[in-house]
């Protein structure tokens, strides 16, 4: 069983995860202690905070330990030498978040959350368990309290390490952190949809233990998705950041995947390439992990069923919201993990789901032109669409694609040669430009990028 406990900072869920661990006989995993551990070598290291982007590589080489201890809070080695104290000072606590919002550390920590969750029978708590790392734990609780309950519950744990802070300053603190934590792009602190909330102002440890305990009893291991196979071997490779796979289709595994796509594409591939003599290149410009978009010209309606065979994770297409007006074709759509925009207007749910998409470090499909394009053409890039590859931690590949446009002509079907070209990752203009303008570059840059790419193609 899997249980994934998530929370402000202050809330107990470090207390609440390892009692509910020892009463149900689980192992626990401080995944905060991680991200802390991280943080306070960073720091000493002199990485934040202008070159925390470096802290990747510190995640992947630091031999990072983690020891129950069963009355008090988890024992944190590096090597040899323990940092559990360190890591719950005041400055730690003040940059953590920022740390932990750097998409290469996360792939690197939340790869051996992962390989640790593979084995079972395991208590997780932070802040993204249920929503990012395990969103098929068995039990998802969001704990929450007021922010001067937490701040007390802050001091009484400096205390009880002989250090101490002011009440005011541990809420103003608190208060920074949960904004920084619930704002920021990649792995946002919010509750899963499926995930029992409880508010532990005012109540026992005893009480709240009680009440995630009858939630497990409740509780049935979930058959819908299972966890990858971690072996020890494969182990080494999740600490280079690359997340664990699965192993039907063997296509790198996102929060996000579902079940439809990872079968579906066991097989498309190898029947769709020699089938339409497929010319793939450029694909080594594609990150096998972190959040992405996919920035790619359109020919055809059958382009997302081209790129898809292209690539060696699953894309989360941004469609046109015709396409779910005949309801079977939507229901298809919507399992393979795409969703709708409303094109001509502004669409604020199409935009908070492709944000969700990119939070998660999945991928995101988009076709900047809006409408199909003849063949050799190019149409005007929307700059309004720029505004995710705008975002901090995202990168974004754009792809050509030249032959889908004659597989369907009028009533006959065609078998053209397919070609698809990825670029290297776009330039993106200096954060110091207004928003604006940085949309108009960004889509400037996409263009000439969609034209060079032709020419490659072409050759």
């Amino acid at each position: 069983m899997i249980i994934a406990i998530d929370g402000p900072a202050g809330s107990g869920k470090s207390t609440i995860a390892r009692e509910v661990a020892k009463r149900l006989g689980m192992r626990y995993l401080d995944t905060g202690a991680m991200y802390r551990t991280i943080t306070l070598l960073a720091l000493e290291a002199g990485l934040v905070p202008h070159r925390i982007g470096e802290a990747a590589t510190l995640a992947t080489n630091t031999p990072l330990r983690l020891e129950q201890r069963a009355d008090d809070l988890t024992r944190v080695f590096v090597g040899q030498r323990e940092v559990t104290d360190e890591i719950r000072g005041r400055l730690v606590s003040q940059n953590v978040s920022a740390v932990s919002a750097d998409a290469g550390v996360r792939a690197v920590l939340t790869a051996r959350q992962r390989a640790e969750a593979a084995k079972g029978n395991v208590v997780l708590e932070g802040r993204d368990v249920g929503t990012v790392v395990i969103p098929e734990a068995d039990l998802k609780v969001f704990m929450t309290a007021s922010i001067e309950e937490r701040a007390r519950r802050r001091q009484a744990q400096l205390q009880a390490q002989h250090a101490s802070q002011p009440l005011d300053e541990l809420i103003t603190d608190i208060a920074t952190r949960d904004a920084y934590d619930s704002g920021r792009a990649l792995a946002p602190l919010r509750k899963a949809d499926d995930a029992v909330e409880i508010d532990t102002t005012g109540l026992t440890i005893a009480q709240v233990i009680d009440l995630v305990c009858a939630r497990a009893s409740a509780a049935r291991p979930s058959s819908g998705r299972p966890l990858p196979n971690v072996t020890e071997d494969s182990a080494s490779q999740m600490s280079a950041a690359l997340p664990p796979k699965w192993l039907l289709s063997r296509m790198v595994r996102s929060p996000l995947d579902t079940l439809l796509y990872r079968f579906a594409y066991c097989f498309i591939p190898s029947l769709w390439r020699p089938l339409f003599r497929m010319r793939i290149s450029g694909r080594e410009h594609f990150p096998l992990s972190g959040a992405v978009v996919l920035a790619c010209n359109h020919r055809s309606n059958l382009d997302p069923f081209f790129l898809g065979v292209s690539v060696p994770r699953q894309v989360h297409f941004m469609a046109k919201a015709e396409l779910w007006k005949v309801r079977p074709l939507g229901r298809v759509i919507d399992r393979l993990g795409s969703f709708p925009i409303t094109r001509g207007e502004a669409d604020r749910q199409a935009v908070r789901r492709a944000l969700e998409v990119l939070g998660a470090g999945a991928v995101l499909g988009i076709f900047p032109e809006g409408h199909r394009q003849p063949e050799g053409k190019f149409g005007d890039i929307h700059p309004g669409v720029t505004l995710f590859s705008l975002r901090h931690g995202v990168v974004t590949i754009p792809v050509v694609m030249e032959g889908t446009g004659q597989v369907l002509r009028g009533r006959m079907f065609r078998l053209p040669r397919v070609r698809v070209t990825f670029g290297p990752p776009l330039e993106l203009p200096n954060q110091g430009v207004p928003r604006s303008q940085r949309e108009l570059v960004a889509s400037g840059r996409l263009a000439d990028a969609f034209r060079g790419l032709a020419v490659i193609s072409a050759e």
